[in-house]
């Protein structure tokens, strides 16, 4: 089933974005990495994309997704009246950080942070992701996709998207300015939390973007 086929935006700008989401975010392949059971947060869920492809790869998953941006949240919510009852995701409307911090500990699978990082100062991206690895139980994994900032031009490209997307309004941030980190400096950010990380290209050749897949230790 493809994903998009489950909204039915009546706003044109919406369903364009959805479109161009989707072909430059292998969410099918994000959703492999995490695991096939248990309770898993995708924080950030946006429209849902991801939570809704976490679903549809293994119906042993309960899947939260978490946004601050209500009308994402209804789209997200009207999509998954599309799926069958037992299988749906819940979205849920809230802080990121305070949601993440509601989680007992050890209480998780997984956590997904799918290009959300970069909107938060560096100080709230090592909260969240130290809050990930309280949350998450051993063996449990924190996917996490950003942008490598040292990858030259790909990188400028990518970060021109990134800044186009808040601009225009497609993506809302609470923060006036994005800080973007290089795959090095991501990768001992998760392992100075407790991770075990490996990482990949996760999109376009043409795009800098990585998925870390961070292994709770």
């Amino acid at each position: 089933m493809e994903v998009t086929s489950l909204f039915q935006s009546g706003r044109r700008s919406t369903n364009w974005y959805l479109r161009v989401r989707s072909a430059l975010t292998p969410y099918g392949a994000i959703a492999s990495n995490l695991p096939a059971q248990g309770r898993i947060v995708d924080l950030g869920s946006g429209h849902g994309l991801l939570s809704i492809a976490l679903v549809l790869g293994s119906d042993r998953r309960e899947i939260i997704g978490i946004d601050h941006d209500l009308e994402r949240v209804r789209l997200a919510q009207a999509a998954a009246l599309n799926l069958p009852p037992a299988s749906r995701p819940r979205f849920e409307v809230g802080d990121l950080g305070e949601a993440l911090r509601s989680f007992a500990t050890a209480s998780l699978t997984g956590v997904a942070m799918i290009d959300m990082l970069h909107y938060f100062d560096r100080v709230t991206q090592r909260t969240l992701i130290d809050e990930a690895a309280r949350v998450l139980a051993p063996g449990g994994i924190l996917a996490v996709r950003e942008i490598d900032a040292d990858a030259g031009i790909k990188a400028a490209v990518n970060q021109l998207y990134e800044r186009l997307a808040t601009g225009i309004g497609f993506t809302k941030s609470g923060t006036r300015t994005l800080s973007f980190r290089g795959a090095l400096a991501w990768t001992a950010e998760l392992e100075a939390a407790g991770f075990a990380v490996r990482s990949q290209p996760c999109g376009p050749p043409f795009l800098a973007d990585i998925l870390f897949v961070a292994r709770k230790l």
